[in-house]
């Protein structure tokens, strides 16, 4: 509207209007897909009467898209995707200012290669780490716990990292390359978080509350075999055994139990217990020390959205690194209620995170080179301005056709990942 282009519909959501009104020349409408949202700007149906016309030009009609200069079209396809960077950051920024809690495992770690029955060797092991090691820093930044070793390895697959680590009182130092994960285009280097056997919370009606065990007992044993951490409880699972005799310590006394397990039509079994973790706090933040940990975060997650895209490439899997829209609603609705079910607080603080999560993807996929996207848009009218004429209109109909059979294609592969990902769930 600043630059003159008539906004002819604003619209909140997709498909068939079902409430609207009309404020000067715009109308203003909600629409039935709650799935973003959309400008109709003057000027589409000039260019759809320039082709049918077999014109060489298209018609300046005043407020029309193609009535203003390229540059300030730039400006205005540009302008969408920086709102969903701006979304991302202011949002991030209030939660880093208000704070919030989170729970992790302890940054101790467990080699996955120890639980392994192929004896393939992971990063870990290349490089030298052990079970039991407690790692402090990566590329010199300091590790608090599980939870900031998981992100730096995600975020950096097949790249170099200098770990530091401390083993019997003596720190040690490797450098790891983590692999690609394959199913989701992150990082990996075969390791899993030290847990120890404590429980914390145990599921009503569960075999685990059946059995008498309590919140704070201490396993210490299964079917006489020591246990250490959760890994190691778990590793006597996998034969999936009819019932196991449980030691644990209560009160500084050692007793025993027999648990009764049922397993699920995969196969699958839960005992009905957590084990404690710890929960971490946030430090208190200034406004401007919060903005500034609002926009690491989003250009963070920004990178990430980057070596995603070019991990695509790199022989990820497709079907599961792949998500659509029905995959991202129920994403969006699963870290809700998980969330939700720890504290009104904590469930708004993860669910926020999660769309400013996807709001960076948005503003980084938008602005990809693609015809019928905003990048596209915004590359087409800058070689305007380079070349320093107008294309003929059946050369932007051409172009904007390759980008919507490209966009229908992604739509209909990501649909399709998303009914496998769904029937499997």
């Amino acid at each position: 509207k600043a630059f003159g282009i008539t906004v002819k519909t604003f619209s909140l959501g997709w498909g068939k209007k079902i409430y609207s009104f009309n404020y000067g020349e715009t109308e203003y409408c909600i629409s039935l897909l709650p799935l973003g949202g959309y400008c109709q700007l003057k000027g589409e149906e000039v260019l759809k009467q320039a082709i049918e016309n077999n014109s060489d030009t298209i018609e300046s009609e005043e407020g029309s898209l193609y009535s203003v200069s390229p540059w300030k079209r730039i400006v205005v396809f540009f302008a969408g995707p920086f709102m969903n960077l701006v979304f991302s950051i202011v949002v991030l920024s209030i939660i880093w200012f208000n704070g919030f809690s989170y729970f992790s495992p302890e940054s101790r770690i467990i080699l996955a290669s120890e639980y392994s029955s192929s004896g393939e060797l992971f990063p870990a092991d290349q490089a030298g780490l052990r079970t039991g090691d407690r790692i402090i820093s990566i590329d010199d930044r300091p590790i608090l716990n599980y939870h900031e070793i998981r992100e730096a390895i995600a975020l950096n697959p097949e790249e170099k990292l200098k770990i530091t680590a401390m083993r019997d009182g003596q720190a040690i130092s490797a450098v790891i390359t983590p692999e690609l994960n394959k199913n989701t285009g992150g990082g990996k280097i075969g390791i899993y978080p030290w847990i120890d056997p404590v429980i914390a919370k145990i599921t009503p009606g569960s075999p685990a509350e059946i059995s008498g065990l309590k919140e704070g007992d201490k396993i210490t044993a299964v079917s006489g075999v020591k246990i250490n951490n959760q890994m190691d409880l778990y590793d006597k699972l996998i034969s999936k055994p009819d019932k196991i005799d449980l030691t644990y310590i209560r009160n500084n006394t050692v007793n025993t139990v027999t648990m009764v397990l049922h397993y699920d039509i995969k196969g699958e079994t839960d005992p009905g217990f957590i084990f404690d973790i710890h929960k971490y706090s946030t430090p208190d933040y200034s406004i401007p020390q919060a903005f500034r940990k609002g926009v690491s975060e989003s250009f963070t997650t920004l990178f990430a959205s980057i070596k995603g895209l070019k991990s695509l490439f790199g022989g990820v899997n497709l079907n599961k690194a792949v998500s659509g829209p029905i995959r991202i609603t129920y994403m969006v609705g699963e870290a809700a209620s998980q969330a939700f079910s720890e504290g009104i607080e904590q469930g708004f603080i993860n669910f926020f995170q999660f769309l400013s999560l996807i709001s960076i993807a948005l503003f980084f996929m938008n602005l990809l080179p693609i015809p019928a996207l905003d990048g596209g848009q915004i590359l087409f009218s800058a070689f305007e301005i380079i070349l320093r004429k107008n294309f003929k209109p059946k050369f932007i109909y051409r172009y904007q056709i390759v980008g919507f059979v490209f966009i229908f294609f992604l739509l209909f592969f990501s649909l399709f990942n998303d009914i496998l990902f769904l029937v499997n769930r």
